[in-house]
């Protein structure tokens, strides 16, 4: 470990004025200069991640929210329709009871124009049998 920390003083020591004096860049500074570049690049893709970051949890809470009055507008719907479900069923039974109501008393009306025919099918026999006599006579 020593040996390279060594090794790298001496690439340095002699690579520092010399390359100040020439127009090119050591090996050294390429790498130097290469990792600049990633941290810069990796600073920018950070603040891109972040950025998207920030969005994603805007749009989630967004999102949320209105998943909530969604919900919440849901619930008031189903309360609305279970009272309506409930007074249309009151309704129903109201009409079953007033149907079988008026079947019972047609029924009896029925019977009623029932024995009224029979009795006036009897009563009209009687008269076309005493005209009948009367005619003769």
């Amino acid at each position: 470990m020593a040996r390279i920390g060594g090794l790298c003083c001496a690439v340095l020591a002699a690579c520092g004025a010399p390359a100040a004096a020439r127009s090119t860049v050591s090996p050294l500074g390429k790498v130097i200069e290469l990792l600049d570049g990633l941290a810069a690049k990796i600073a920018k893709e950070g603040e891109a991640e972040e950025k998207a970051f920030r969005q994603f949890v805007e749009w989630c809470d967004d999102a949320s929210r209105n998943k909530k009055y969604e919900i919440e507008t849901a619930g008031n719907r189903k309360a609305q329709l279970e009272a309506t479900i409930g007074k249309l069923a009151g309704d129903a039974e109201a009409a079953t009871a007033k149907i079988e109501e008026l079947a019972g008393s047609i029924a009896g009306d029925e019977a009623d124009l029932k024995s009224a025919t029979a009795i006036r099918e009897k009563e009209s026999s009687d008269f076309a049998a005493s005209e009948a006599e009367l005619m003769e006579a």
